[in-house]
């Protein structure tokens, strides 16, 4: 039986020595490794700290392989870190009934239970149900499994679900930009606006300065001519 096995520890040490272990020795009793990578969550980012794939030709077995590869990418994206809020309290409620976990996805369990500073070591394993468990025997240690071909199906449903997400983003993206313009023309439109009535105001305080004087002036005429004339 092809199974995703995920461990998550609870000591880092350990995390990385059972990880070098099952790299050195890909096969045991009744199970068999074909890629694994060792996960720690750092705030809200799952990141990879090292990964293998045993079945590479190169002399270069580093890289994750497909399904793991895969699995990793869409935790450590954006949808990793929407699972992780969202279905936290789901999965610890449901954590103490193997039944209930079952009913979970592998994505979701993993971005949930996967705590900040946590370690975990995920693996594509074939084997006689539970016997990739001995690779962790002596480690403390939380162990879930989910069929390789169900897991597949959620990397695939997730790809489209982040493909969906940040499509989705870049159009809330765009209508943001479009109104932080219009808002901004809007501003830009009032300031020239308040140009021209600042323009005005100083043009009709001139007119009304002009006017006056005007009257004064010829106020001052009147009582001139009157005077030179003896008329008053």
């Amino acid at each position: 039986m092809e199974n995703v096995v995920t461990a998550i520890f609870d000591v880092e040490a350990e995390a990385y020595k059972a990880f070098t272990e099952i790299r050195n020795k890909p096969f045991g009793e009744d199970y068999a490794v074909a890629e694994a990578s060792l996960l720690k969550r750092d705030g809200d980012a799952i990141i990879v700290v090292d990964s293998f794939d045993a079945a590479a030709v190169t002399a270069d077995d580093t890289a994750a392989g497909i399904v793991i590869g895969s699995l990793v990418g869409i935790l450590g994206g954006p949808l990793g870190v929407l699972l992780g809020a969202s279905t936290g309290a789901l999965v610890g409620s449901a954590y103490d009934s193997a039944d209930a976990i079952d009913s979970v996805s592998m994505l979701e369990v993993t971005a949930a239970k996967l705590y900040d500073g946590e370690v975990a070591v995920i693996a594509l394993v074939q084997e006689e149900e539970p016997a990739f468990d001995a690779a962790f025997a002596g480690y403390d240690t939380t162990i879930v499994r989910h069929f390789a071909v169900d897991v597949i199906n959620e990397v695939d449903l997730a790809r489209e679900a982040t493909a969906d997400f940040e499509n989705q983003l870049r159009q809330q993206l765009r209508a943001e930009r479009k109104a932080e313009k219009a808002e901004k023309r809007d501003e830009r439109k009032a300031k020239i606006k308040a140009r021209f009535d600042e323009l005005k105001a100083k043009r009709t305080e001139r007119k009304a300065a002009f006017d006056e004087g005007k009257e004064i002036a010829n106020a001052q005429f009147t009582s001139s001519t009157k005077e030179m004339f003896g008329t008053e």
